[in-house]
């Protein structure tokens, strides 16, 4: 079998053994991005206004007395696009900023949701400049332990194109569900 390697391949066995790994790598990194940008692109033709956003909080049971709506239009995300291309960077981002953990007063719950919100409309403007941001923001409620809590609240686009609300809880970086009761304890949206 040595023999028969090395009529084929000559000496250089090894670099060509090693420079094909490294093609496969590359080959599936530019494959994997490529998928994630046109996900991307599918999810960002669907804008929707500000209006909409809020009809779909209300019909989920959202209190809207105050609820701050900063732009006009917004992009709906599928949820497992999310989890599987922003979650992973935005873990990154936590990083950079020194959010590792929660900190009284310094990096707490209203902190890193403002984070996420801003990380995941930077992600999305850096592929899609000219687009609407995401339908993503905050949200300040009571939790049905007691207490106040804030973590994000996203407008997100379902498989068969239509809207859905989801809660992401950004310090432990995924989706939660909130208790019918939690729903209602709202007291403050901003999108």
């Amino acid at each position: 079998m040595k023999k028969i390697r090395e009529l084929l391949f000559g000496k250089h066995v090894k670099t060509i053994g090693i420079a094909a790994t490294v093609v496969i790598i590359l080959f599936v990194i530019a494959k994997v991005s490529f998928i994630n940008k046109l996900q991307l692109d599918k999810a960002v033709k669907n804008t929707i206004t500000n209006v909409e956003v809020k009809s779909y909080l209300l019909a989920n049971g959202v209190n809207m007395s105050s609820t701050v709506f900063a732009d006009p239009e917004y992009n709906l995300l599928a949820r497992d696009w999310i989890e599987a291309n922003a979650q992973p960077k935005y873990v990154e981002f936590l990083q950079e900023l020194g959010f590792s953990k929660w900190e009284k007063n310094n990096s707490d719950c209203d902190d890193f949701s403002k984070s996420f919100t801003v990380f995941l409309k930077s992600y999305v403007k850096k592929a899609h400049p000219t687009v609407s941001s995401p339908a993503v923001g905050e949200i300040y409620y009571i939790q049905k332990t007691g207490g106040a809590h804030a973590i994000n609240i996203i407008v997100l686009s379902n498989s068969e194109g239509s809207a859905s609300i989801g809660f992401f809880e950004p310090q432990i970086q995924q989706f939660i569900t909130l208790t019918p009761k939690e729903i209602e304890s709202i007291y403050f949206v901003s999108i």
